[in-house]
């Protein structure tokens, strides 16, 4: 699979002081937010092919029902655009017999499974067996939202009353497929739909980190998504209505063209600027029922051809950190899209808090068994201190300097110490573990007995030091 082998700084100054609030340029309060950002490919090499098989029947859509699912919706510019790309065959139908040419690991335009690209089935991941009828997710929804469960409703009518009035028309009409009226429930949180989650993929080799809760959305019919970016894998599962998906891999050219779309804004993403550019998308029909599982780093447009409400959550793996790594640049340029300095924040810190729990996880001694986890770690070290260049000669930033920048956008004092210490914790852990089958420093391969010592010190005391000190020293200012 074609990925990207870019290196870009993490954070400019420029970025830097937007994300900590010293800049006095106010973005868009018409800001569309998206979920999580970070592209680039990162083809999980050993998950198992055993439910492969009985889901492929899903994988027979032509670009023909792609078009007759849009085609009402010619009003709106996004259904438009999409409408055109499948009559022009500029995206390809969610189809294994065209899709299965175009998977070659080293020079094909996806990666050679299944599993990366969108993927399509009916096992549900949650414990009951059979879809809940649109009646019964309607009296969960109207159950669960509000109060401490969280939800935001879009496109905002400008007044709380406004927006009230239009919620609870919106929950009316969940049974209602061919309801209209703009707006939409999203990032609903539902514990009811959320205790019921249970997947349980066999995805050992690929180091599974954690899962996410389900968040619920619930949209009429017509309502058009930005493109969404997710660093993990995604699973959304339709309980009522039906949609439409783009879906675009992570290849150099999109990433490059999202690359400049993104340079110096600081205002919604251009979704039909970046959609003309975009190559090599699948076009996707789900309908109720049916559980889309979209790849780390896709983006995805998503549009909805009857009132839907879905579920969906993700999952982080081992083997797709170093793209988040590479790609960490995105995120942040992402971030700045929040319309204040406390929302960005807010997105900001649980961020680097999940991105600092991955790495623990990761470099822990629990992770031995998994030879995946272990090219990760392996892959961690290298490049901590390693700077990288391009043809050019230009020089990127090492991990260490990323993670390091990463950190300084952070606001409260505390916060950015706190999670400073879990980075230089966890790197002094492993490279005493390590010490214990070869003398040397695991980060840079100096001998211990090599390092400077101070009134006898012990030689657990000098490598802990030296991390401290070489490989741990975060310019926080």
């Amino acid at each position: 699979m074609i990925s990207s082998a870019q290196r870009v700084p993490v954070t400019s100054t420029a970025l830097r002081m937007h994300l900590r609030g010293r800049s006095d340029i106010t973005p868009d309060d018409e800001t569309n937010h998206l979920t999580h950002l970070g592209v680039s490919s990162s083809t999980q090499e050993h998950v198992p092919e055993t439910l492969i098989a009985s889901s492929l029947a899903l994988h027979n859509q032509d670009l023909v029902d792609v078009m007759f699912e849009l085609e009402p919706f010619q009003a709106d510019n996004l259904a438009s655009l999409a409408f055109n790309m499948a009559l022009g065959g500029l995206v390809h139908p969610l189809h294994e017999n065209e899709l299965k040419h175009l998977r070659k690991k080293k020079v094909g335009i996806y990666g050679p499974r299944q599993w990366d690209t969108p993927f399509l089935s009916e096992k549900l991941p949650f414990t009951f067996s059979s879809l809940l009828s649109p009646v019964a997710i309607q009296k969960v929804i109207r159950n669960d939202i509000g109060g401490e469960n969280y939800f935001r409703f879009t496109s905002s009518y400008g007044s709380s009353l406004d927006d009230t009035a239009a919620i609870i028309e919106l929950l009316d009409n969940i049974t209602n497929p061919r309801f209209t009226s703009p707006g939409a429930v999203v990032q609903m949180t539902s514990p009811s739909i959320n205790c019921t989650k249970n997947w349980n993929p066999s995805w050992e080799n690929d180091c599974m980190l954690s899962q996410s809760n389900v968040q619920v959305t619930v949209a009429p019919r017509g309502q058009a998504f930005e493109l969404e970016y997710h660093e993990h894998y995604f699973s959304t599962t339709l309980f009522t209505g039906s949609k439409v998906f783009l879906a675009f891999p992570p290849h150099i050219t999109n990433l490059d063209h999202m690359r400049r779309t993104f340079q110096g804004k600081r205002t919604r993403l251009p979704t039909l600027g970046i959609l003309r550019e975009m190559q090599q998308g699948i076009a996707i029909i789900q309908k109720r029922g049916q559980v889309l599982l979209i790849p780390p780093f896709w983006s995805i447009m998503t549009f909805c051809t009857e009132t839907s409400v879905s579920a969906g959550f993700f999952v982080a793996t081992a083997s797709a950190f170093m793209s988040r790594i590479h790609n960490m640049d995105l995120w942040l340029s992402e971030c700045l899209f929040w319309p204040t300095l406390a929302q960005r924040q807010a997105q900001l810190v649980p961020y680097v808090e999940e991105l600092a729990g991955h790495f623990s996880d990761i470099m822990s001694d629990d992770v031995k068994q998994s030879k995946p986890a272990k090219s990760v770690q392996r892959a961690i070290c290298l490049e901590w201190v390693k700077f990288s260049t391009d043809k050019d000669g230009e020089k990127y930033e090492s991990m260490q300097e990323k993670v390091g920048e990463l950190l300084g956008c952070i606001l409260d004092d505390g916060t950015r110490m706190r999670l400073a210490s879990v980075f230089v914790e966890v790197w002094v852990r492993f490279c005493e573990m390590k010490r214990e089958k070869n003398s040397t420093c695991r980060i840079c391969g100096v001998r211990v007995d090599k390092l400077p010592q101070d009134n006898g010190e012990a030689p657990d005391t000098k490598l802990k030091m030296h991390v401290k000190s070489v490989h741990c020293h975060f310019d926080l200012s």
